[in-house]
């Protein structure tokens, strides 16, 4: 098959194609929904410290692995937090940074240090999948596998930040790689229970994962039925199997979240509860009281799982397409001596996990944000690595050049490198890649160009004395700025409170707004529409040709706009 010198090889160079697209100015953005876990995460360090176990829950996710990243950054960065007595800030307002400033901390160094442990910890994973998969395939397919997933722009822009997506995804890609190898390769235990264990993980992150116990169930149903027998010990060796596996992702859930420790039932009611409720009733139980199973209802019938695959194709590579159809070749390929039974089995895994995932976001009530499905993301990258290794083992079987070493591995890093080269346009804001055939990026106005908006205020003389009022300026904004940030909150619009408005805007230096969200917010045109011909911003921020941003000076703001808004 190959020299033990190849894998080992090939893992150093996945590392070093890997890991600086995951580090490199990472501390370039803030996303919208960054400070809620920035908060709710030193809440729970402190929840810790003073063990106040029964409030280390925030969120039906749960995201505990995220609140655990935010507690790592905590440690690291500002320790003495636990001993300052404060109790717990509102994860919608901006006490905490203040705070933090009179202390001498930024919350961007918090954030910084949390994201570096959430990517070390995505980095080990990729490397441990790699592990397992290149048990189950050719080496070189492995290989194009895992760097193929961890570099593809939507992935990466997500796993970059303070994110659950990013994480989910790998524990739900180890998880099914570890049932995969015990199944396939080896019948140790220690590949169940990682399996079991990355599972637990990914149920820590976001209860969504639950479709993998559907998955490592079947797989474990037919392994039994391809082995023909039935008889009693089978079935209680694959049950008993089964019970391991779920007792050990039991045993992390329990382990890692305190609050499991003194009010489980509150915990996993308000993990569960809430996440039915918001999957089938459209809230939270704090909004729908209770479950009420007579009244659940799916979302448009296909509508949601058509989006959820068109914002897919939009924001794919060219690499990932042409990989799924090399992939779609092994299907009806009758070569086994490249491609063994695992190679089939796992991608017909693959491809279930990734649809089910787009299938229970697509059909559920609640929001459609299309990071809900980077796990599908990752899974079809990982099938389209299995199909250009597939290439290149045909390529390799008929031309016997192509087999020299340096070709292979300069295929490989060149393959690796194009993924990479595609997003680098969209970065550090990865994410809003979209291919060239799109119209429109499947995920934008999330934060991004905010910080460029606070580097260009930043730049100002007086620039820690200046009073900026931000629309979504929470962190995106404020955690850049020296000076200070009144946030220009959108339930002022949706609500019609001019009066508010107009008194935060009198009051404020600059003014900062956010027009890349005029179609998804159209509330917001109640402020566009007043300010459009009367006043012209004194500068607008463009990405990739879009507008984002405008900065208006207050100062150059006439009468008539205000006296517009109050009219209204």
């Amino acid at each position: 098959m190959t020299s033990k010198r190849n894998p080992i090889l090939l893992f150093i160079l996945l590392l070093a194609l890997i890991v600086p697209s995951h580090l490199i100015a990472n501390d370039r953005t803030v996303t919208v929904d960054e400070p809620w876990w920035v908060i709710s995460g030193s809440n729970y360090y402190y929840a810790l410290t003073h063990r106040d176990f029964a409030d280390t829950i925030y969120d039906y996710h749960p995201a505990v692995t995220t609140t655990w990243m935010v507690t790592a950054g905590m440690v690291s960065y500002f320790p003495e937090y636990r001993g300052f007595g404060l109790e717990y800030f509102d994860v919608r307002k901006p006490n905490f940074e203040e705070f933090l400033r009179e202390n001498c901390k930024e919350a961007l160094g918090l954030l910084r240090n949390s994201r570096l442990f959430q990517s070390a910890l995505i980095l080990a994973l990729a490397a441990l999948c790699f592990f397992l998969l290149q048990k189950l395939i050719d080496y070189r397919m492995a290989f194009l596998s895992i760097t193929l997933a961890m570099t593809a722009p939507f992935f990466l822009g997500h796993a970059r930040l303070l994110n659950h997506e990013g994480m989910l995804s790998i524990f739900v890609l180890t998880s099914f790689l570890g049932m995969q190898v015990y199944i396939n390769k080896e019948r140790k235990s220690i590949y169940l229970l990682i399996s079991g264990a990355a599972f637990g993980l990914a149920q820590l992150t976001k209860s969504s994962s639950i479709v993998v116990l559907g998955v490592v169930g079947l797989m474990l149903l037919i392994d039994l039925i391809k082995n023909k027998n039935f008889s009693v010990n089978a079935v209680l060796s694959v049950a008993g199997n089964f019970a391991l596996w779920l007792a050990t992702a039991a045993l992390i859930y329990f382990i890692l979240w305190p609050g499991m420790w003194v009010a489980p039932l509150k915990m996993l009611e308000g993990v569960y509860g809430n996440a039915f409720s918001y999957a089938f009733q459209g809230a939270r139980l704090d909004v729908t009281e209770e479950l009420q199973p007579a009244s659940f209802s799916l979302s448009n019938g296909f509508e949601g799982i058509l989006l959820y695959l068109k914002n897919w194709v939009t924001s794919t590579t060219f690499v990932t397409w042409l990989g799924l159809i090399f992939a779609s070749f092994i299907v009806f390929s009758k070569d086994k001596e490249r491609l063994p039974a695992p190679v089939k089995s796992t991608l017909g895994y693959l491809f279930l996990i990734g649809g089910l995932f787009i299938v229970l976001f697509g059909i559920a009530q609640g929001r459609n944000s299309q990071h809900y499905i980077l796990s599908s993301y990752v899974c079809f990258d990982v099938m389209a690595g299995i199909g250009w290794g597939y290439v290149l083992m045909l390529a390799q079987g008929r031309w016997a050049g192509l087999r020299q070493k340096a070709f292979e591995i300069g295929f490989l890093a060149l393959l690796t490198i194009t993924q990479i080269g595609i997003g680098l346009p969209y970065a550090p804001y990865y994410f809003t890649y979209k291919n060239p055939f799109a119209s429109q990026a499947a995920t934008y106005g999330y934060g991004e160009g905010l910080a460029e908006a606070s580097d260009y205020l930043s730049a100002k003389p007086n620039a820690q004395e200046l009073r900026v009022y931000a629309y979504n300026g929470m962190g995106t904004f404020s955690f850049f700025f020296p000076g200070e940030t009144v946030v220009f909150k959108r339930v002022h619009l949706i609500e019609e409170d001019f009066i508010t408005i107009t008194d935060e805007l009198r009051n404020s230096d600059y003014l900062v707004l956010y027009p890349i969200v005029r179609e998804k917010q159209p509330e917001t045109e109640k402020i566009f529409r007043v300010l459009e011909g009367v006043v012209e911003p004194e500068k607008v921020i463009s990405i990739n040709g879009l507008e984002y941003i405008r900065i208006y000076a207050v100062a150059e703001i006439p009468e008539s706009v205000f006296e517009s808004l109050l009219g209204k």
